[in-house]
């Protein structure tokens, strides 16, 4: 009988003890450290205020939230365990243990949580469009799957647009890209990522005019990059206003400075507006960007090759392509010295030991230069 009272006593007390911590919560306190976002503090008062086992829905809510918004992720992602644990079909549950794991760089957990939602809402926008961001590979059949989904269920969100409009762009379906692309540029006109997509998707389906109209105003907006620039000399060029293809190319030039694609189309330009001698330059800057630096190596490497195994026409031939691409005194040496020690042809090997000379740093090289005379004067008698 005394046992029974004593541990009568022990509850009353705890539930008295309870009682009073739930009761001393300073809602007022609570909510100023949330609006100054002072949630690692907001964590440990609520620590210091309820029981460190806590089964309330309420208070684990509370304590989980505080603790995602403070960082501790793991702290967070306990609390909200627990919260599953008492329901399991909670959707704002699911959504933030599939953030928190988002974060964590544990995608396959969020994926799982995700999915968990759509057993219980199908509809759910926000799921599509964050298993869409989940999928990782470009052109991944389930981020497509995931991306369409979320379009047909909220045309207007600019990112999922943007998102299945690059897609469909790079999978040749530029119809539907523009599809896509129509009605959230509809609900937002001024959204620059949305104007940058459909640039190329006019010009790939011919709507020059479009693309020029696009890109006058992303000028307008204040988006003079060179992608735009680039795309809207390609429409100026592509409706026959060299003048105007010209002008941006240009601008595009000041701003990169360099490339073959560029180079080619200014060239182009050039020659549309009958300024040849132009053209010839910028042709001339487009071979040279087109070619890579190692390409007369590489034919000096050839014609190595070539002469190992006896193939001296060849291996001739070979190094003098490599020529076409820099002038380089390895080559010529090794063309003189195949014309005087295989092929026996003086007058070319004097030649080639001629130009060579020309290449040598007088100053830093004294000796070579001397040897290279005495072979010339050798091959002379």
């Amino acid at each position: 009988m005394r046992n029974l009272r004593f541990l009568l006593l022990i509850i009353c007390f705890y539930n008295q003890a309870i009682g009073q911590s739930a009761n001393t919560l300073d809602n007022e306190k609570l909510l100023e450290l949330y609006q100054t976002q002072r949630y690692a503090e907001a964590a440990q008062y609520l620590e210091s205020t309820y029981q460190p086992d806590t089964n309330d829905p309420k208070e684990l809510s509370q304590l989980a939230y505080v603790y995602k918004m403070a960082g501790k992720l793991p702290e967070a992602e306990k609390n909200y365990l627990k919260l599953l644990e008492l329901d399991s079909a909670q959707i704002t549950t699911l959504f933030n243990l599939a953030e928190i794991n988002n974060r964590r760089g544990n995608n396959e957990a969020a994926k799982k949580y995700y999915l968990e939602i759509l057993k219980a809402d199908s509809t759910n926008f926000n799921v599509y469009k964050q298993l869409a961001a989940l999928s990782k590979e470009e052109l991944d059949i389930n981020k497509i799957k995931y991306l369409r989904k979320a379009n047909e269920l909220n045309t207007t969100d600019a990112d999922v647009a943007f998102d299945l409009a690059e897609l469909y762009f790079k999978m040749n379906f530029f119809d539907k890209a523009n599809s896509v692309l129509a009605p959230a540029l509809a609900a937002d006109s001024a959204n620059l990522q949305l104007l940058k997509m459909k640039m190329p998707i006019s010009i790939a389906t011919k709507k020059y005019n479009e693309a020029i109209e696009t890109g006058q105003k992303l000028l307008n907006y204040g988006d003079s990059s060179a992608f735009v620039l680039n795309n809207l000399g390609k429409s100026y060029y592509l409706t026959l206003d060299y003048q105007n293809a010209l002008k941006s190319f240009l601008m595009v030039r000041q701003k990169s400075g360099e490339g073959e694609a560029l180079y080619f189309n200014i060239a182009r330009s050039y020659r549309g507006v009958k300024d040849y001698n132009n053209a010839a330059i910028y042709l001339q800057k487009t071979i040279k960007e087109a070619v890579s630096p190692s390409t007369a190596s590489y034919y000096g490497l050839l014609g190595d090759s070539f002469e190992n195994v006896n193939k001296n026409e060849e291996a001739n031939k070979s190094y003098k392509k490599g020529l076409d691409f820099e002038n380089d005194g390895s080559l010529l040496y090794n063309i003189a010295l195949v014309y005087e020690t295989k092929l026996n042809d003086k007058k070319n090997a004097i030649n080639y030991y001629e130009q060579y000379l020309k290449t040598i740093d007088k100053d830093k090289q004294p000796k070579l230069i001397k040897f290279i005379n005495t072979r010339i004067e050798e091959l002379k008698r």
